[in-house]
Order: C-alpha cells, then sequence, then structure tokens
C-alpha cells in the first residue's frame, strides 16, 4: 500500500511540474522573444554610439590641430608686429 502511495504521489507531482512547464513555456518563448529583440536594438544603439564616439575623437583631433595652427600663427604675427617696429624704429633713426 505505502508502494502504491509512493508511485501516485511521485506520478502526480511529475504531472504538476510538466503541467507547470508547459503552462509558462508560451510566456517564457515570448519573453525570450522580446529579450532578443531588446539586446538586437542595444547591440545597434551601442555600435552607433561607438561611431559617434569615434567621430567625436576625430573632431577633436581636428579642434587640436587648429588650436595649434592659430597659436603658431598668433606667434607668428606677434614676431612681425615686432619686427614692423624694430624697421620704424630704423627708419626713423635714419631719418633723424
Amino acid at each position: 500500500m505505502k508502494r502504491i502511495s509512493c508511485v501516485i504521489l511521485s506520478l502526480l507531482l511529475m504531472v504538476t511540474f510538466l503541467t507547470a512547464m508547459v503552462g509558462c513555456g508560451a510566456d517564457i518563448k515570448a519573453e525570450n522573444e522580446k529579450l532578443k529583440a531588446e539586446n538586437t536594438n542595444l547591440k545597434s544603439e551601442n555600435d552607433k554610439s561607438k561611431l559617434e564616439i569615434q567621430k567625436m575623437k576625430e573632431d577633436l583631433q581636428k579642434a587640436s590641430e587648429k588650436d595649434t595652427t592659430i597659436t603658431n600663427l598668433t606667434t607668428e604675427n606677434e614676431s612681425l608686429k615686432k619686427q614692423i617696429e624694430d624697421l620704424k624704429t630704423q627708419m626713423t633713426k635714419k631719418k633723424k
């Protein structure tokens, strides 16, 4: 008698477990598909972000190069202004 009740209880437990698994299967599959789609979207956004970061790095590099050029031109401009002042001074001394 104990053996029959153990077998019946085991079968009942297995049926309950299988019913729970089958009942949740459709929900789990739907959620899995939703998560796959979200994962694909996030990967796409990540790729776009990487491209934007690369473009920003390139823009930053160009800006840095322009800043260096401006600094060099400013230095050259100041040097030329000094040369002009020196030449003016020399011209005024020659006139006297």
